[in-house]
C-alpha cells in the first residue's frame, strides 16, 4: 500500500474531531515444517496481507481492519470509524513524512536456505537423539518461519517501514519404559534468519532434550512446603515475565489493576534485582526496530537494585498515565488493537557462583526447567509448573522429581531473591495478551529465591 493512499486515509478520517488516527499495514508470509518418524511430514504456508485503521478521542479507540484493500472496502472502514464523531470544523491536512529507520535483514534468508538443508538439519537432530538411549521412541521438529514487511502511518505525519523475520527451531523427545512414558523438548528462536544455526550448539541442544527424557525414569516425589530454590538461567525468568513483568505494562497498570500500580520509586525487590526490558537486543526473539505503533524500541529499566523506575507504555497509555511512551506498542496482527507488551526481558548478571547457591541450602528445589503458569495480576499471586527439577539435600543435588510447582506472590518472590549469578541466557517464547500472541525473549542468570512454596505430590 502506498504512502499517498495512506495520507488520503488520514486526512479524511481528520475531518472528524478526534485526538489522533494511525494506520498498521503488514504484509507476509510464514511457512512451518512439521518433521514426525523421521521425516517431514507437513509443510504448510500462509500469504497474508491486511490493514488496521485506529482513532483516538481522549484515550477512546475505535478500530477497523480488514484484508480486503480495494477502496470500496477501505471507505467502508473509513465511514465506519467516523460516524460516531462530530465533524472537524478546523481540520487540516497533515503530509506524512519518512521516519529514518534501518531494518534489520537476515543473514542467512529463509528462501537461502533451502528444503533439503531443512531436512537435513532435522535428520541429524532426530540421529542424535534416537541414538542417545533405545527407550526414545519418538522424535519430533518443528521449524518455523515469519517474514512481514509492516508500515505505520498516522496524524502526527509520521511514516515508518520494517521488514521483520523470525525464524524458530523446536525439537521434543518421547521415552517409554515399560509403561512409564516421559516427555522433554527444547526451543531456539531468533529475529532473523537461519544463521540461527550459527548462533546455537544443536548437537549438545538435541543430547539435551535426549538426556533430560531419560532422566525422568528416575524421578522420586518430593513433599511440598516452604523452601529455598534455585532457578535456573535462560526460561527460567518466565516467573518474572509472567509474575512480574505483565504488572508493569500500561495494560494494566493504567487501569490500577496491577499489584505494581502507584509504585514507581518504591523499593519493590532486594537490591539484587535489576530487570530490563530491551526491544534492540541484536537477533534477541522479541526484538523490533520499531514497535507496532511506529515508535523505535527502546532500552527500558524496570527495576533497578530494587527501584521500580519504568512502566512498558504504549500510545494510550500515555494519554491515560501521561507517561512517556517506551517503544513498546505491540500486536500480533493487523486484526489486533496495539497495547503495551514486553520485547525482550531479562534479569541483569550479578556475581555470585551457581556452585555457592547448591551448598547454601541444607534441603530445597533445584529448578532446572520452568513451565507455564498463571498469574492474578491484581494480586500478584501466581502458579508454575516444573518441568525439570531436582532435590537439593545437605548442598549437593540429588534426586531428580517427579513434580513440582511453585506457588507464591510476585512481591514476595522479588524480595526473597538473595543470589543472583553471572551466567545470563535467553529463552523464547509466544505472550498471549489483549493485543494476540507475539515473540519474546525471556532471560536471567541463575537465582536462589531464599523462600517460596513447592507443591509437590506427596
Amino acid at each position: 500500500m502506498n504512502k499517498n493512499k495512506l495520507e488520503k486515509i488520514i486526512n479524511e478520517l481528520l475531518k472528524c474531531e478526534i485526538d489522533f488516527a494511525d494506520i498498521y499495514y503488514q504484509k507476509g508470509l510464514s511457512t512451518s515444517y512439521q518433521y514426525e518418524e523421521s521425516k517431514i511430514n507437513n509443510i504448510t504456508s500462509n500469504i497474508y496481507e491486511g490493514i488496521g485503521i485506529r482513532t483516538i478521542l481522549n484515550s477512546n479507540q475505535k478500530y477497523a481492519y480488514s484484508n480486503d484493500l480495494e477502496n470500496e472496502n477501505i471507505n467502508i472502514l473509513i465511514n465506519n470509524l467516523k460516524e460516531s464523531y462530530k465533524e472537524n470544523l478546523n481540520k487540516k491536512e497533515i503530509k506524512l513524512v519518512d521516519e529514518k529507520i534501518v531494518s534489520s535483514s537476515p543473514i542467512i534468508s529463509h528462501e537461502k536456505f533451502s528444503n533439503r538443508k531443512k531436512k537435513e538439519l532435522m535428520d541429524n537432530i532426530d540421529k542424535i537423539i534416537r541414538s542417545y538411549d533405545k527407550r526414545i521412541i519418538q522424535v519430533q521438529i518443528f521449524i518455523t518461519e515469519n517474514s512481514y514487511d509492516v508500515i505505520v502511518a498516522n496524524s502526527n505525519s509520521k511514516y515508518a517501514k520494517e521488514k521483520r523475520s523470525y525464524t524458530r527451531l523446536f525439537i521434543s523427545a518421547v521415552a517409554k519404559n515399560n509403561d512409564k512414558i516421559t516427555t522433554s523438548y527444547e526451543s531456539v528462536g531468533i529475529f532473523g534468519g537461519y544463521e540461527l544455526l550459527q548462533n546455537e550448539d544443536l548437537e549438545k541442544l538435541s543430547n539435551s532434550v535426549a538426556e533430560s527424557v531419560i532422566k525422568k525414569f528416575d524421578e522420586v516425589s518430593i513433599k511440598g512446603g516452604n523452601m529455598p530454590v534455585i532457578i535456573e538461567s535462560g526460561f527460567g525468568a518466565v516467573i518474572f515475565h509472567e509474575a512480574c513483568g505483565h504488572a508493569l505494562e500500561a495494560t494494566t497498570v493504567s487501569k490500577n489493576t496491577s499489584i505494581l500500580s502507584n509504585k514507581i520509586g518504591e523499593k519493590i525487590a532486594s537490591d539484587k534485582v535489576t530487570l530490563v526490558d530491551d526491544g534492540t537486543i541484536k537477533n534477541g526473539w522479541g526484538t523490533t526496530v520499531i514497535d507496532d505503533e511506529g515508535n523505535k524500541t527502546q532500552r527500558n529499566v524496570l527495576i533497578e537494585k530494587g527501584i521500580l523506575k519504568s512502566y512498558l507504555v504504549d500510545i494510550v497509555g500515555s494519554i491515560i498515565m501521561n507517561k512517556p511512551i517506551t517503544g513498546s506498542g505491540r500486536r500480533q496482527n493487523y486484526q489486533f488493537l496495539p497495547t503495551s507488551r514486553m520485547n525482550n526481558t531479562f534479569l541483569m548478571p550479578g556475581t555470585d557462583k551457581f556452585e555457592d547457591m547448591v551448598k547454601s541450602i541444607e534441603y530445597g528445589l533445584y529448578a532446572k526447567k520452568m513451565g507455564g503458569g498463571s498469574v492474578d495480576p491484581i494480586t500478584g499471586d501466581f502458579n508454575f509448573s516444573v518441568l525439570e527439577a531436582y532435590i537439593i539435600e545437605n548442598g549437593k543435588i540429588s534426586n531428580i522429581v517427579k513434580s513440582a510447582s511453585l506457588i507464591g506472590n510476585t512481591l514476595d518472590i522479588l524480595n526473597n531473591i538473595e543470589m543472583v549469578s553471572d551466567n545470563l541466557e535467553y529463552g523464547p517464547g509466544m505472550c498471549g495478551s489483549d493485543s494476540g500472541n507475539v515473540p519474546v525473549y525471556i532471560g536471567q542468570p541463575t537465582i536462589k529465591v531464599s523462600n517460596i512454596l513447592v507443591g509437590g505430590d506427596n
